[in-house]
């Protein structure tokens, strides 16, 4: 197996894409952090986890990646318990619509400092864990930080910020042999985005993909599976679009 005996810590992974990665993780041999905010989350992914994978191959904890001490507690019970890491996904993150004369200075922050500010912290936190073995941090970044959206200013900026920490922690971080890479979704049907985005809106976005729908959650896990092997270990600082061809 791809990640036989590998470690992983994977944020924002109570749902949707991050759920989809924790699961092809366990799959593949890993042992797995899941991590949310939402109570009643966190206990039905215990209750959907433990009916297919062994209890002892993952741990779910509540952490918010915008508290320091939350960020630091999550590594620290995640050593205790598999002894090492091997593996961030920082994938935690929200994407409000509202325009920029409605956006208030309040929101827009709140965007950064889930988006931006959690994985910085969960990087800077990982580093320490990583620097004597080496590791793979992987994270996500969206199409609109090229491609940019209307009423999703906060968003757009946030994950092109994300492309520039990805880019930049890569320079720096290799001389420990830790990878940094991110992977740039296109439209992805989860349940945040079809909260956020009316019928009209994804209709028009699956037009212009030439593969001519969005994507399941699945489509994506494969090149998170890749970035975190060894087969992706001369692969570093890039940003890889799965977005059907939207953005090219």
């Amino acid at each position: 197996m791809k990640l036989d005996g590998k470690v992983a810590i994977i944020t924002g992974s109570t749902s949707g894409i991050g759920l989809d990665i924790a699961k092809c993780y366990l799959k593949n041999g890993a042992n797995v952090v899941i991590c949310g905010t939402n109570p009643k989350k966190l206990i039905n992914v215990t209750n959907e986890l433990k009916e297919e994978f062994n209890l002892d191959n993952f741990l779910v904890i509540k952490a918010d990646v915008t508290s320091t001490e939350d960020v630091k507690n999550l590594f620290r019970e995640t050593i205790n318990k598999f002894k090492h890491l091997d593996i961030l996904v920082n994938n935690a993150g929200v994407a409000p619509r509202s325009s920029m004369e409605e956006t208030s200075d309040e929101e827009f922050l709140k965007v950064l400092n889930i988006n931006l500010m959690g994985a910085f912290k969960c990087t800077r936190e990982a580093i320490s864990y990583m620097k004597d073995t080496g590791g793979s941090i992987i994270n996500t970044s969206s199409f609109v930080s090229l491609y940019g959206s209307p009423y999703q200013a906060a968003y757009s900026s946030s994950k092109a910020a994300i492309n520039g920490l990805t880019k930049s922690n890569a320079k720096e971080l290799g001389k420990y042999n830790i990878r940094v890479n991110a992977v740039a979704p296109g439209v992805v049907m989860t349940e945040m985005v079809k909260n956020d985005c009316d019928e009209e809106t994804i209709n028009r976005l699956n037009l212009m993909t030439p593969l001519k729908r969005g994507a399941t959650p699945d489509d994506l896990v494969g090149i998170y599976l890749y970035l975190a092997s060894d087969d992706a270990k001369f692969t570093t600082g890039t940003i890889i679009n799965i977005d059907g061809g939207l953005v090219m």
